[in-house]
């Protein structure tokens, strides 16, 4: 009986270039999400994700000529071309924490909240009214996940605009959904103050109700 033939050597040029990348990737982006969550710098976020899909390509383009494995590639690709249209259509921070997180301030004012990924909720039941407001600004983003806005009884005054990436739109029971829904409505009021509501999500649901 004939020995088996010894197995073949193992082509070292078929290393595992995809996993490889999205390690480097993952490493760098979280290096520099926890650096810009901290404000030791200040990244533009709008770069990193088109210079991930450059290098992605770079890989697939070598790992084709070395005859390597493209599926793990071809996965990140994909995610990273969904998050750059989505990015495209809002705002997505990635500096705002991740989790549930609500905000219930105490005073009627201009300000912006941002959360990265979970449930954004601003409540503003409890914020008092200053007199000699005629308009206030609140603008709210969630990259990932769902934002709630109750607005109170008091203010029946609302010029409300809303926008998703990817999800549903649901302000006062009117209801959008699909890819890049957009809201807008101007409110005409006789007597102060205005609400303006600047709302988005990355990925996910903006909802906008009475309370």
């Amino acid at each position: 009986m004939s020995a088996l033939p010894p197995p073949p050597a193992r082509d070292e040029r078929s290393a595992p270039v995809g996993r490889l990348l999205f390690g480097v990737l993952l490493i760098l982006l979280g290096i520099g999400w926890l650096l810009d969550s901290f404000g030791g710098i200040s990244l533009d976020w709008d770069l990193i994700l088109p210079i991930g899909l450059i290098a992605v390509g770079v890989a697939l383009v070598v790992a084709a000529k070395r005859g390597a494995g493209r599926g793990g590639l071809v996965a990140l690709g994909i995610v990273l071309t969904v998050l750059l249209t989505i990015g495209t259509v809002v705002s997505i921070p990635l500096g705002g924490g991740v989790g549930d997180r609500t905000e219930r301030p105490l005073q009627l004012r201009d300000h912006t909240y941002e959360l990265s990924v979970g449930k954004l909720t601003v409540d503003l039941r409890r914020a008092e009214v200053s007199g000699d407001i005629s308009e206030v600004r609140v603008a709210a983003r969630v990259g990932i996940g769902q934002l709630v806005v109750i607005v109170p009884e008091t203010i029946p005054c609302v010029s409300t605009h809303a926008r998703a990436g990817m999800g549903e739109l649901n302000v006062f029971g009117d209801t959008q959904g699909g890819i890049g829904p957009d809201y807008r409505t101007e409110a005409v009021c006789l007597a102060a103050p205005l609400l303006q509501l600047d709302l988005s999500v990355g990925l996910g649901q903006v909802e906008v109700r009475r309370g």
